[in-house]
C-alpha cells in the first residue's frame, strides 16, 4: 500500500498536459524621433521629426509631427496609418494627414522683405525602415533607422506683405510690397532612434 501512492502520483504526473510556453511580449507601440532635412520650395531647413504610433498585427496607426527651419520656417502635425511590415527588420508605409504652418516665407538673408506666413492642409506619406535590438527581459526594444516623407499641401495661399527696403550701399529707404505663396510639395528625410513598448496585454 505505501508503495502504490508514489506509483499513483507519478501516473497523474505523466499524464497531465504540458503546460503552455509563455508566448514573448509584443511590444506593439512605438516612439521614435530624430533629425534631418524637410525642405520645399517657399520653407525648409534642418528638421526634426516625432512620431508615436500603436499597431495591431501589421496596421499601424498614430500621431506625427515635423519642423524645420533655415531662412523660413515650417511645422506640420497629422494623423498617420498604414502598414507594419517585419518584426527586428521592419519597414512601415504609412499615408499622413494634417495641417502645416509656414513662417517667414519669401524671406532672404540680403533683403528685408520679411516673407509672409499661413496654414494649409496637407496630404502624403511616411516610409521608416529600420531595426529593433532584442528585448530579451527588459520590458521595451531600442530602434533605429530612416524616416523618409513627402507632404503636398492642398492649398495654396497668395500673401502680400509691405515693409521699408533699405539701401545698405547708398542709404535711402524705399516703400515695397512683395506677393509670397503659402504652401508647397515637402520633401524630408531623417535618422531616427526610439522605442517600442509592450503597454497592452494582448
Amino acid at each position: 500500500m505505501a508503495s502504490f501512492v508514489p506509483l499513483v502520483g507519478l501516473l497523474a504526473m505523466a499524464g497531465a498536459a504540458p503546460s503552455e510556453a509563455p508566448t514573448a511580449a509584443i511590444r506593439e507601440t512605438s516612439v521614435i524621433t530624430g533629425l534631418g532635412w524637410a525642405s520645399g520650395q517657399g520653407a525648409g531647413g534642418v528638421g526634426f521629426t516625432l512620431m508615436a504610433t500603436h499597431r495591431f498585427r501589421f496596421v499601424e496607426l498614430g500621431l506625427d509631427g515635423q519642423a524645420a527651419a533655415f531662412v523660413s520656417r515650417m511645422a506640420g502635425v497629422g494623423a498617420v496609418g498604414g502598414l507594419h511590415l517585419g518584426e527586428d527588420f521592419s519597414l512601415r508605409l504609412l499615408g499622413s494627414a494634417g495641417v502645416h504652418t509656414y513662417g517667414a516665407v519669401g524671406k532672404h538673408l540680403l533683403s528685408d522683405d520679411p516673407g509672409v506666413s499661413g496654414t494649409v492642409p496637407y496630404a502624403g506619406g511616411r516610409v521608416v525602415l529600420g531595426y529593433s535590438f532584442p528585448a530579451r527581459s527588459r520590458p521595451h526594444r531600442a530602434f533605429i533607422g530612416l524616416l523618409g516623407g513627402m507632404d503636398q499641401d492642398l492649398a495654396r495661399k497668395q500673401r502680400a506683405v509691405t515693409y521699408i527696403d533699405e539701401d545698405w550701399l547708398f542709404g535711402g529707404r524705399t516703400e515695397q510690397t512683395s506677393i509670397h505663396s503659402v504652401g508647397q510639395l515637402t520633401i524630408s528625410g531623417f535618422v531616427v532612434a526610439g522605442v517600442d513598448l509592450d503597454l497592452v496585454g494582448y
